[in-house]
């Protein structure tokens, strides 16, 4: 009798360990309804308005016309950036500034020293870009906008005329308008971008003895970044 009660106590302690060990190897975790999040795919997964970007670019810029038939700049290189609000993800105010600087044609003739002679010109504006979005990342643009250009010869520069007229070779502000085309790639669940523009800027050019209107060219490709993604 002792030994059937003493068997019986010996399997009755196994399946309660065996139970005990089966509980221990579960677990469960039940997570706080309040700080549980869903991700919602597709265009309102996310929402930038409000929220600000920036951009920095290098490149190129030239100008698409002589001063005359015998004068005008070579093509030069570019810096830039800027700041924006996104007001969605499709437009954006935009503020930016870009630093050009060009040589006069080594054949230059009207202007008798200027041949060879660097120019810069800063461009600074604000513009509305109107990007295509969607989901693929790939977005091309255009924006429309307007500022000023301020044009400055180098500081030792003799600016004369065929006929020895001596002009001032002090820079000068001008407004301008500006618009462009561009595309951008949005790094997939990213705020980082990669674009290429083309931006064209037209102004009055009635110093040094000239006086037309100008239209510049600056274009490059750099990196932005975009927050609220």
């Amino acid at each position: 009798m002792i030994r059937y009660l003493v068997v019986g106590v010996a399997a009755a302690g196994l399946a309660a360990f065996g139970m005990s060990a089966r509980a221990e190897d579960v677990h469960v975790t039940v997570s706080d309804p309040a700080t549980t999040h869903v991700k919602v795919e597709g265009e309102n997964a996310y929402n930038p308005a409000g929220k600000p970007m920036f951009f920095v670019m290098g490149g190129a810029n030239s100008s698409t016309q002589d001063f005359d038939n015998n004068t005008g700049l070579d093509m030069g290189y570019s810096f830039g950036g800027g700041l924006g609000i996104q007001m969605s993800r499709a437009v954006t105010l935009r503020a930016s500034y870009t630093y050009g600087n060009a040589q006069a044609d080594p054949n230059a003739l009207v202007l008798g020293t200027l041949a060879n002679t660097d120019f810069e010109r800063h461009y600074y504006g604000a513009d509305l870009q109107f990007r295509a979005a969607n989901n693929s990342g790939f977005m091309p643009y255009l924006f429309l906008g307007g500022g000023a250009v301020t044009i400055s010869p180098d500081t030792n520069t003799v600016i004369s005329s065929p006929n020895g007229v001596i002009f001032s070779n002090e820079s000068f502000t001008k407004p301008a308008g500006r618009g462009g085309l561009g595309f951008e790639y949005q790094l997939p669940n990213s705020g980082f971008g990669l674009y290429a523009e083309g931006a064209g800027w037209v102004y009055d050019f009635d110093h040094y003895g000239f006086n037309k209107t100008q239209w510049d060219i600056n274009w490059g490709g750099g990196l932005t970044y975009r927050f609220g993604y």
